[in-house]
């Protein structure tokens, strides 16, 4: 009420009702995320959030207070600088922990050593082929045969030969991962976001104080008057992993090569009247994600993590984004002050032009949950969709500095950084590429179509290592796509899909090698002037072992994948489902399987889960069995004598734990 004298006279009501505002504002619960699908298989997905705890007691009517202790007058109420941005709980908190044990049988599919040599030009390649993938350190190999394959006419033995004495065929351990990820509402339009890793799938049992100082972490050592002190050269606590004691968090340079935090993205969105902005290191996910995929998935390892400075609006519906990203940079300074003990300070990117410029356009129609259930609940036929292109282009190269140029030693000041001109001059590239990737999603009471195609299309004039002949112009020219369909029954507990998708492939190869795509590196020969072999997101799951593991993701091949699932209420927010699927897969190019054939395999998966949104628990147990055919055998026709070998059947058997908060 009004005061005679102009000034303000609060109410006890009033006076109530702000102490009530104020606790709320002081106590407010950290919001709780959604954990994205991939969970334990469902179709479903994950985890949701859970119920809101509790209820709001029912306003009544203020108590008037008694006369005697109201004030005749009060001063008004000033403001504080900011005020308007305390609106929103400050500080939030999402993440998880989560475990996973994963015991693994035969992945190498029983092919061991060969005496093929891998034919690679590449520098540093093996005189012998590798098997599908690494062998138990069990295992006979080159290092404890004398480098000799079976070779009866130099001496050699058998012990290489293709799964032959060699009783051990498994490998397995657990990990761990706990995630962070802090949202600072500066205000209810700026917003601070991070993701930190604390022990970022660490091998569980893998850094004992044994193993603490080993030589060989730190490449260069410190040197100091011509001797070595840096710390990697002292010998660990325990002296042996038998008799150690204690666990040491890992530490780069001295017991490991990644530290146990890590932090991996921090990014801002600021809301205006006119649309979004977002800078920083941020995640980037598209469609259903088959090749830029955020990794925020349950049992997701790798993510796309992009540069960027982006513009987002909204038209008609429609969301329109425009970003700018800065790629790979170069020589900085900074890389030239590894030398120093104190690389800080502001740095410097010495070339433009050896830059990788990116660019991203995009626009989609998305509609907001509540919009969509409305909609499905009403039996229409919804449709959300959207278009991404992707522009990137990079002029020059840098040539690989000289081990002289990279550390310069000095018996009086240790090791000295290198100069600008001390580095080789860039090299022409000359790499200009387009990426679109189309997606739609169609909703239609209990059935769901989701479909998402891209391709990668440009060309290298100076393709450097990529190439035999580093002159000779390479094409590109990839593309991958999935299709994926999913029935919701009985009250969305019972899931019925099926999923066909494919990535093209190229027929530049060398057998020697490993087949997973992180481990493998093929130069294109002279007269393949193209690069084809398209690479799915290594985040985006089809099976358990084929591609996940052995291949390392889905490429040069097609796939068709039938799997259902169904989920037994237990009441309030815990279920236990059970889901199986079965994926058979082909190459696109066969010439570049081992067996230069079509047919891939047969894998089945059988999974059972746990869930219990409210608390955020979950834990899951998986087995899968894969029948390799005959693409990947090694035929006599070009595995001659002893290395020839059919591939026998691998199988794993998954344990994990996880909570979401």
């Amino acid at each position: 009420m009004s005061a005679p004298n102009g000034r303000f006279k609060l109410a006890p009501a009033g006076v109530k009702l702000a102490l009530a505002s104020a606790a709320l504002l002081l106590l407010g619960r950290p919001a709780l995320a959604q954990m994205a699908p991939g969970g334990f298989g469902s179709p479903g997905g994950g985890m949701q959030p859970p119920p809101a705890q509790g209820s709001e007691k029912e306003e009544g009517p203020a108590e008037e207070a008694p006369e005697e202790n109201r004030p005749s007058d009060l001063e008004p109420l000033t403001s504080y600088p900011e005020q308007t941005k305390r609106k929103m709980q400050i500080f939030e908190l999402d993440g998880y922990l989560r475990f996973r044990d994963d015991y693994m049988h035969d992945f190498f599919l029983g092919l061991g050593y060969s005496s093929v040599a891998s034919g690679s030009t590449v520098a540093g390649a093996n005189n012998y082929g590798l098997p599908p993938f690494p062998v138990p350190l069990d295992c006979p190999s080159p290092a404890n045969t004398g480098g000799v394959i079976h070779n009866p006419v130099l001496g050699g033995s058998d012990a290489g030969f293709p799964g032959g004495n060699c009783g051990t065929k498994n490998i397995g351990g657990a990990n761990l991962r706990f995630r962070l990820e802090p949202t600072l509402n500066v205000s209810d339009q700026v917003r601070i976001h991070a993701q930190i890793d604390v022990f970022d799938n660490t091998i569980l049992g893998s850094t004992p104080d044994s193993l603490a100082g080993i030589q060989g972490f730190n490449t260069p050592p410190v040197v100091s008057n011509g001797q070595a002190v840096s710390p990697t050269a002292l010998p660990g606590v325990a002296p042996s992993g038998f008799v150690s004691q204690t666990q040491d968090p890992p530490e780069i340079g001295q017991n490991g090569y990644t530290s146990s935090i890590r932090a991996k993205r921090a990014w801002a969105e600021i809301d205006t009247e006119f649309g979004s902005l977002y800078f920083g290191r941020m995640p980037w996910h598209w469609g259903r994600g088959i090749f830029y995929n955020d990794g925020n998935c349950a049992d997701c390892d790798v993510g796309t993590t992009v540069d960027r400075v982006m513009a987002m609006t909204t038209l008609y519906g429609h969301q329109l984004k425009f970003a700018w990203d800065l790629g790979a940079q170069g020589i900085t300074t900074q890389q030239l002050s590894l030398g120093r003990l104190d690389p800080s300070g502001y740095q410097y990117d010495l070339s433009q032009n050896d830059d990788v410029l990116e660019l991203m356009a995009s626009i989609a129609k998305l509609d907001s949950p509540v919009e969509l259930r409305e909609k499905i609940d009403r039996g229409d036929v919804v449709v959300n969709y959207g278009v991404q292109f992707v522009y990137r282009n990079q002029g020059n190269v840098d040539a690989a500095p000289t081990s002289n140029q990279v550390q310069m030693t000095s018996s009086l000041y240790g090791p000295q950084p290198i100069q600008p001109d001390q580095i080789p001059s860039s090299l022409p590239f000359n790499g200009i590429s387009f990426t679109p990737d189309v997606w739609f999603k169609l909703y239609y009471k209990a059935l769901t179509i989701e479909a998402e195609g891209v391709a990668i299309l440009g060309r290298i004039l100076n393709p450097g290592v990529l190439a035999e002949n580093p002159n000779q112009e390479l094409k590109l020219a990839q593309a991958g796509w999935v299709v994926a369909s999913e029935l919701r029954l009985f009250h969305d507990a019972f899931f019925v899909g099926f999923e066909v998708g494919g990535a093209t492939g190229d027929q530049a190869n060398d057998p020697g090698q490993y087949l997973n795509y992180r481990w493998r590196f093929v130069q294109q020969p002279r007269g393949d002037t193209s690069i084809n072999d398209f690479h799915f997101s290594p985040d985006y799951h089809v099976d358990e072992i084929f591609f996940r593991h052995i291949y390392g993701t889905v490429t040069n091949a097609t796939y068709f994948k039938p799997q259902a699932a169904y989920w037994f209420d237990l009441g309030k927010t815990r279920a236990i489902g059970i889901n199986g699927g079965a994926i058979f897969s082909m190459a696109q190019v066969p010439v570049s399987t081992p067996g230069d054939a079509l047919l891939y395999g047969i894998e089945t998966d059988l999974s059972a889960g746990y869930r219990n949104t409210a608390e955020g628990f979950y834990a899951g147990l998986t087995w899968g069995v894969f029948w390799p055919l005959d693409a990947l055998d090694r035929p006599a026709s070009i595995w001659p004598g002893p290395d020839a070998a059919n591939a026998s059947s691998a199988q794993i058997l998954r344990i994990n734990f996880g909570v979401k908060f």
